[in-house]
């Protein structure tokens, strides 16, 4: 069987490996669509985005949107390959015959379909419940900052398996990193009601920019949301997370002090 054809039966288990666990499968499938409907519950009508009145329905799908993207690109992928790591399965792993970029293609690549499947609920719920208007340059704007945020988020939990020595360090760092850097960008919060600073700390980071074109595409009409420095900068996030990715994984289990 050819690299290729390695990869790919690689993604099969592991994408089979998770619809297998119901936990996992739970949060990330359930939790997405609870957090759009609280926030649909507790912020109803219109609020503000760059001065105009817009659904509060479609502000929220395009959030919560961002945050799962974030959530299982960075924070599942750093959890997920850090436990792998220091229960040996990657010392293991590295130690057959199959090329070692094999294992991160298939997580990656597990990860980019978790991401759209979820995304695609979230998009029928918000479509189906809030009637959130759906089109082709949405669409477009979608795909775009779904495979954008997932190759950035991806690299960043890579980057940061070498900073996390314990499944229960991964398990504190990768939610945490999430859930402060959405109030900060603007998920959880209406940019409108945020203070000045806090959102000037969200822009540094590439959470912010793929929240803010995700809301762009759900609530301009005829706008994609993208922008070259959305883009941009999560793009610069994900290369520095691949350069320190490349640089510093480590393949043997940190508590025995491997390389």
């Amino acid at each position: 069987m050819s690299d290729v054809g390695l990869a790919l039966a690689q993604t099969k288990y592991a994408l089979r490996g998770f619809l297998r666990d119901p936990s996992a499968l739970g949060f990330t499938a359930f939790f997405p669509i609870l957090l759009l409907l609280l926030f649909n519950a507790i912020f109803k009508g219109f609020t503000n985005f760059n001065g105009a009145h817009v659904p509060a329905p479609a502000y929220y799908t395009a959030s919560i949107i961002a945050y799962e993207i974030m959530l299982v690109s960075f924070a599942s992928l750093l959890v997920r390959v850090t436990t792998n790591r220091e229960r040996g399965l990657l010392k293991r792993f590295r130690g057959t015959p199959m090329p070692s970029w094999v294992y991160l293609f298939s997580e990656i690549a597990r990860t980019l379909l978790v991401v759209a499947a979820t995304v695609g609920v979230l998009v029928a719920v918000g479509a189906i419940f809030y009637h959130v208007h759906l089109s082709a340059h949405l669409v477009v704007g979608l795909v775009t900052y779904t495979v954008a945020g997932v190759f950035c988020f991806s690299a960043l939990a890579l980057a940061l398996t070498r900073a996390s020595a314990s499944a229960d360090s991964a398990s504190a760092i990768g939610p945490l990193a999430a859930t402060i850097l959405a109030f900060l960008s603007g998920v959880f919060i209406p940019v409108a009601i945020m203070p000045s600073w806090m959102l000037d700390l969200g822009k540094v980071f590439p959470l912010e920019h793929m929240a803010r074109g995700l809301q762009a595409a759900f609530l301009v009409r005829g706008s994609t949301g993208i922008t070259g420095t959305d883009l941009g900068v999560m793009v610069l996030w994900g290369v520095a997370g691949l350069a320190v990715a490349v640089r510093s994984f480590r393949w043997e289990p940190l508590a025995s002090g491997g390389r």
